[in-house]
């Protein structure tokens, strides 16, 4: 498994934004840092918690005080862009990064952004689909693209500047259906899955973690890949917060958790969520939802064991990405991700040398 960071970013309205994004810039450091693999920024222009427009200026500047740990546009929203533009300035950042960019796309998950632009959210799903073709033939194809759709029609369009990557890493996030994680699992590319995503809500009619690897893995089947490679492709993002016990964690995020989520049931995402339709959003509490969706919170201890059980529960995934929240200072969300980095991601990744390691520490101590 490999670890990484999704940020919405999310800062309150309240907030020193200027101050913020110095503050994203030097989160990612921070995972290079730790050893994290990758971080992912999300775009949106409305809400007033989530202060990014243009994601990929971030990454350019995140790519001049990193070098190892790739950045990914989480995501770029195509319904209301021109996808010739979004190639192009995709393309031109691949070179700028020296090919650490993931190139993430999405349907603009966000119902204020779909009043802002005008969007019809029928249409949503039908735009980001034909903007997804243009952009993947104009990033791969050596030859001119003509292209004649509902929504957008080129003649002998090409780019000046191509990738840097030869195979750009397509990612798509999947929100409120099914068919974004069908259509990663048939390309070969890499599916995000929500933070708020429950594992298994059974009969529910929302998508939950389960149901999206069943369509990316059925779809991938009749497609001739390898089960292991799309898994190894999917991202799951969770909530997480690591201290030295889960009430202590609890105690220290409650607040937080509050704006947050009063946010998020403010757009109406609260169904999203749910595990029964009858369920009152009054009864998603912090509680709730650290146990149901569930959260990766608590100790080193209690998060080895929440991250085993979600590996277990979905057949296993490529990369767990952490939440970037701003629920506690800097100070304490800092020590959480160095206790998540020391002591949890060892656990899920040379597992061969952590039972050696272990072998060496009980001959040393004198267990048997």
């Amino acid at each position: 498994m490999k670890f990484g960071f999704f940020t919405m970013p999310e800062h309150p309205p309240i907030e020193n934004w200027t101050l913020s994004y110095d503050r994203d810039i030097a989160a990612i450091v921070e995972a290079e840092r730790l050893g994290f693999d990758e971080f992912w920024i999300g775009e949106h222009h409305t809400g007033g918690f989530e202060n990014v427009p243009v994601p990929e200026y971030m990454i350019a500047k995140a790519s001049a005080v990193t070098h190892r740990i790739r950045l990914g546009t989480g995501v770029v929203n195509l319904p209301y862009q021109d996808p010739f533009m979004v190639a192009e300035r995709l393309a031109f950042l691949d070179h700028l990064t020296h090919g650490r960019l993931e190139y993430g796309f999405g349907g603009g998950g966000l119902p204020t952004d779909k009043v802002l632009f005008g969007l019809e959210p029928s249409e949503a799903a039908p735009r980001t689909n034909e903007a997804l073709e243009i952009i993947w033939q104009l990033l791969t194809s050596e030859d001119p693209v003509t292209y004649e759709g509902v929504y957008w029609k080129y003649e002998n369009r090409q780019l000046q500047v191509g990738p840097y990557q030869e195979v750009p890493p397509f990612a798509i996030a999947g929100l409120t259906g099914l068919h974004n994680y069908a259509k990663c699992g048939d390309r070969g590319w890499k599916p995000l899955s929500v933070h708020f995503a429950p594992i298994d809500n059974g009969s529910y009619p929302m998508p939950d973690l389960v149901g999206m690897g069943k369509a990316m893995l059925d779809a991938g089947g009749a497609a001739g890949i390898d089960p292991a490679v799309t898994r190894e492709n999917w991202r799951i993002v969770r909530e997480v917060y690591v201290t030295d016990d889960k009430n202590q964690a609890m105690r220290d995020i409650r607040e937080g958790v509050k704006l947050s989520y009063d946010y998020l049931l403010g757009l109406g995402l609260g169904a999203l969520m749910k595990k029964d339709e009858a369920m009152p959003d009054a009864d998603l509490t912090f509680e709730w939802m650290a146990e149901n969706i569930p959260w990766v919170i608590g100790s080193p201890d209690d998060c080895i064991r929440q991250l085993h059980e979600i590996e277990d529960a979905t057949g296993g995934f490529g990369t767990l990405l952490i939440n970037c929240r701003d629920w506690v200072t800097t100070d304490k969300w800092n020590r959480s991700l160095e206790m998540f980095a020391r002591y949890v991601m060892p656990q899920f990744t040379k597992r061969e040398n952590m039972a050696r390691r272990q072998r060496l520490a009980n001959v040393a101590l004198g267990i048997s």
